[in-house]
């Protein structure tokens, strides 16, 4: 009976230390909000699901604002602590603090002014306007502090201190959903949603922060003056970065914002559903490859590139099965479930459903591929992301008179297939001097296959 206790022991401390499994479960926490949108989406209207919606589109456009800090520093930090240079660590944290501030106080001016234009035709389509107006103050003076909290992230990330971060975000993850379904259950509207989502992410803020102080205060509590010449040594990376993510999650997102403030209300709240549905999918398949970014880029400063080919290469593979799986099982019943909820939004188009998940698979290959190359140090998000959100600002232009909606999804995978996923697969292959038949046939071929084949069922029945 002991040998049998202390195997299961071993087994659950195995489980609580992986940095993948957390990983995951992180992620699992998060789409527990899949719970809670069919309860939304039966208990509220069409024009309250659009705020909704829309709100939580604009918190997470943040990450635009964040001007590509997080992965650097997370990168840098990662890299220092492979090279054994503990002061420089000390130095990269004390420079994020002060960053981080600037950054906050540039998102708020952003979200009182942009986003409070944007979203008065929203908030008129209330029945009671006021409430919506709430709903935004509170998240304009909460939302920036999400910016403290990834400064505090990319710490922990960069000292590998994954699985305890991803312990605690499924715990505050569990405790969103619950609250979040509490408030429905009472009747309450979009303002009880975005109160109780933004009370936890305070709560997220202040985890973190006890986080970074409790297993890092090696680094933390040095207090060393701001350094310009870090700081500008750290811009001519993060610059990159940032000018990438904003292009790409930037671009993508403020095209989701548009595209939904011209459809009707019935048609923007179907839209942006679909959305939130392939970003929990798209978020949930990322654990796989990304949680094992600060590992590979130790790896590599210790150059053991044999090891760290083989944990980028099972990486890939998974977080693709990972997408196109749920992808596909929520294309072929997600209807059928709305319909059995009693659900006041409709399930978008099959069609416009097949194609954004055709262009986020494609999105999916080339960013991991620009990942595993900027493990290099060799930042080229602004060329990769800026070329292709070109691309895809004037593939949508032209194609939005002729084909509708349907634009978005086409402009993606044009601007994939012109550029991003050759770039980037480009410099990675030639980077680690792979070979693409011999990596992609097991790693990207058979579930690209798959979700072409899903794909052309899909537009042969319409």
């Amino acid at each position: 009976m002991r040998g049998k206790t202390c195997w299961v022991k071993r087994l659950l401390l195995l489980v609580w230390n992986s940095p993948t499994l957390t990983t995951w479960g992180s992620f699992a926490a998060r789409t527990l909000s899949l719970l809670v949108l069919p309860l939304a989406l039966r208990n509220l209207s069409a024009a309250e699901i659009a705020l909704w919606n829309v709100l939580l589109a604009i918190i997470s456009l943040q990450n635009a604002i964040d001007l590509g800090f997080t992965p650097t520093f997370s990168r840098l930090i990662a890299f220092a602590k492979g090279s054994a240079e503990e002061q420089r660590i000390s130095q990269l944290y004390n420079t994020m603090r002060r960053i981080y501030t600037w950054l906050s106080i540039v998102a708020f001016l952003l979200l009182a002014s942009v986003g409070s234009y944007y979203l008065h035709p929203f908030i008129a389509a209330l029945s009671c306007p006021q409430e919506g107006w709430a709903a935004w103050v509170v998240v304009a003076l909460i939302a920036p502090l999400y910016l403290q909290a990834n400064r505090y992230k990319a710490f922990l990330e960069g000292l590998n201190f994954v699985p305890a971060l991803r312990r605690w975000e499924i715990l505050t993850g569990v405790g969103t959903a619950l609250t979040n379904l509490a408030v429905l259950l009472c009747k309450g509207g979009v303002l009880g949603l975005i109160v109780a989502n933004q009370c936890w992410l305070l709560v997220s803020v202040w985890r973190n922060r006890h986080l970074a102080h409790v297993l890092g205060k090696g680094y933390v509590y040095h207090k060393i003056p701001f350094a310009k010449p870090l700081f500008f040594e750290i811009w001519q990376v993060a610059w990159r970065s940032g000018l990438g993510v904003l292009f790409a999650f930037g671009t993508a997102q403020i095209s989701v914002l548009i595209f939904a403030r011209m459809l009707p209300v019935a048609g923007g709240a179907s839209f942006t559903t679909g959305m939130r549905l392939l970003q929990m999918i798209t978020d949930f398949s990322q654990a796989p490859f990304y949680s094992k970014l600060p590992r590979l880029a130790s790896l590599y400063a210790a150059r053991n590139i044999g090891v760290l080919m083989g944990v980028a290469r099972q990486g890939m593979q998974r977080a693709y099965w990972a997408y196109v799986l749920p992808w596909i099982i929520t294309g072929l019943i997600g209807q059928q479930v709305l319909s059995c909820i009693g659900s006041q939004v409709s399930f978008p188009e099959p069609l416009l459903w097949a194609l954004l998940g055709i262009g986020g698979l494609l999105q999916r290959h080339g960013a991991m591929h620009l990942h595993l190359f900027t493990i290099s140090n060799r930042v080229v998000w602004h060329l990769a992301n800026g070329i292709t959100g070109t691309i895809f600002i004037g593939s949508a232009f032209f194609l939005a008179p002729y084909a509708g909606i349907l634009a978005q999804p086409l402009a993606t995978i044009i601007s994939c297939l012109l550029f991003y996923n050759v770039y980037c697969a480009g410099l990675s292959y030639r980077f680690w001097q792979l070979n693409f038949w011999t990596f992609e046939q097991t790693v990207f071929l058979p579930p690209l296959f798959i979700a072409l084949a899903y794909a052309g069922y899909v537009a042969w029945l319409s």
